[in-house]
């Protein structure tokens, strides 16, 4: 049974959700396997819901793109209920069986005012009613095989048992009748729903699979694509991105820039980790005498040997034991008499280390201004590209800061990919005039945010710019003693001359032969 991973804040009954998404799903992605419309362990599906959704769903031609595409297949699946849903609501502002619900949840409890209403309300259950006036069919014996006659019964509680039988019965087969009705009424609602979205998802569909495709050659991955809210995917403007994939095709060498940038310095920084140390503190413990571990030379007379002990026994070898005994050259036996007991105690201790920081994120600083309109204005937004494809896949951060008069900003995270602003970047159009001085301010102010030390700096201008002030001189040389390095890409015919040596690194994009020249992209 398909589960949809997507929040769903519509009014549709859930039954009516739970079959469409269900069934649409089963059909874009596995056409060929057949619903089961009772899933074993599930909830029972009125099956005229089922049958209306495969019916429909089996009419498109757009299989090739959703067969064994799970992702796809489950959002298109979900906005099929979006767009139910809207429809829904109007189709079913009038409930042709509210009237019928009412007079049912408020029938009589007692069997002949309840025949009339079923009668004036259900005419085709008149031979029902007829059968329950005229009695109930025998009931059948119970499972042990003993007579269950109501002959021990007085005839009074027999006939009101009977009669609550007969209530029970007229009112279980108008409610069934009821539910049917209100099934199959639900159905054609969402046959008349449902087949206007099948009609949208011919056009659609190959719209949404080509921009997964687009999403994932951005990304490495679509995921990005499926976070949008529901519908906007369709909106993304997508022609930018097209034009601006295939002028990174022609220049390479910007793709070799992007790899490059990034904490393209070694820089080592003092950490300081709690580790902990373990000390062994030893202690000798007098055991006395223990296991024998030999013989020994000695005086101890209680540890003797017993060739040692003969040497009493004669009179003549008496004053050679006494003598042995006075130098302590008896044989006597050997004992183990200490052990060593150790105690392991561990404590916390401050270690500082010198660490190499890794590649870090990328602050990039694009001219939009009138001067960059043409080969410049695609170059930049092809670097944008490079740079947004490299650090996605290497879960880095960029901010991306695009100057004119004034500045605008997007910054791009591994768990917030700002895939609709890139987009929109791409698409848009170069104008105004050229004030580096907010791009700087910018750049400097994201410096100083967590996250952003050691950011490599890259602005990419024709530098049809005004003087740069002193101030951002200093501030500069500050931030590159903390380890961040600063480049430029000049995107015109000629190097601009940096008087204030603001940059660590420049780079050139030719415009007279469109490239950078190779031997200027090598490792920082």
């Amino acid at each position: 049974m398909h589960a949809c991973r997507y929040y769903h804040d519509d009014s549709l009954p859930p039954e009516v959700r739970e079959v469409l998404e269900e069934e649409l799903y089963s059909v874009f992605h596995s056409p060929d396997a057949h619903s089961d419309p009772q899933p074993a362990g599930g909830p029972a599906m009125p099956d005229p819901l089922r049958a209306t959704v495969r019916r429909l769903a089996g009419t498109v031609t757009f299989h090739a793109l959703t067969t064994g595409n799970p992702r796809l297949a489950e959002r298109v699946s979900h906005e099929a209920v979006h767009w139910v849903a809207h429809r829904w609501a109007e189709l079913e502002e009038h409930d042709p069986f509210a009237a019928e619900e009412t007079t049912l949840a408020s029938a009589p409890s007692e069997l002949a005012p309840l025949v009339g209403r079923a009668l004036e309300q259900r005419p085709e259950l008149r031979r029902l009613c007829d059968a329950v006036l005229r009695g109930l069919p025998p009931e059948p014996p119970p499972p042990d095989g003993r007579s269950a006659g109501p002959v021990d019964r007085p005839s009074g509680e027999r006939s009101a048992i009977e009669a609550r039988a007969r209530v029970r019965l007229l009112r279980g087969a108008w409610r069934q009748r009821l539910e049917s009705d209100r099934t199959h009424h639900r159905a054609r609602l969402l046959g008349r729903a449902l087949g206007g979205y099948v009609r949208e998802l011919e056009s659609l569909v190959p719209r949404l699979a080509e921009r997964q495709e687009m999403v994932r050659d951005l990304y490495g991955s679509d995921d990005p694509l499926w976070d949008l809210d529901s519908g906007e995917w369709n909106d993304l403007p997508l022609d930018g991105l097209e034009a601006t994939a295939a002028e990174l095709e022609r220049h390479p060498e910007l793709v070799r820039l992007a790899l490059i940038l990034g904490r393209s310095r070694t820089v080592t920084e003092r950490r300081t980790r709690t580790a902990r140390v373990q000390e062994v503190h030893r202690r000798v413990v007098g055991i006395g005498k223990s296991e024998i571990t030999g013989v020994t030379a000695g005086d101890d007379v209680t540890s003797l040997l017993a060739s040692e002990a003969e040497l009493l026994a004669r009179p003549e070898t008496e004053d050679l034991f006494y003598a042995k005994l006075a130098h302590k050259e008896l044989l006597v036996l050997d004992y183990h008499r200490e052990r060593v007991s150790e105690l392991v105690v561990e404590r916390p201790v401050a270690v500082t280390e010198e660490v190499v920081v890794g590649r870090g994120p990328v602050v990039l600083c694009v001219d939009t201004s009138g001067s960059m309109l043409g080969l410049p204005e695609r170059i930049a937004k092809a670097i944008v590209l490079a740079l947004a494809r490299r650090l996605t896949v290497d879960r880095r951060r960029l901010e991306v800061i695009a100057f004119s008069t004034g500045t605008r900003s997007f910054t791009m995270v591994p768990d917030r990919v700002n895939l609709a602003a890139l987009l929109a970047f791409l698409s848009g159009g170069f104008h105004g005039g050229t004030d580096l001085r907010p791009a700087l301010e910018a750049a400097l102010g994201a410096l100083e945010r967590d996250g952003w030390r050691y950011a490599d700096v890259l602005v990419v201008s024709d530098f049809r710019v005004p003087k740069i002030a002193d101030r951002f001189a200093s501030r500069i040389r500050a931030q590159g003693r903390r380890g961040t390095l600063f480049h430029s890409l000049t995107v015109a015919d000629s190097p601009v001359v940096d008087p204030l040596n603001l940059f660590d690194t420049s780079w050139l994009f030719d415009l007279k032969h469109g490239t950078i020249a190779a031997n200027t992209l090598r490792p920082l």
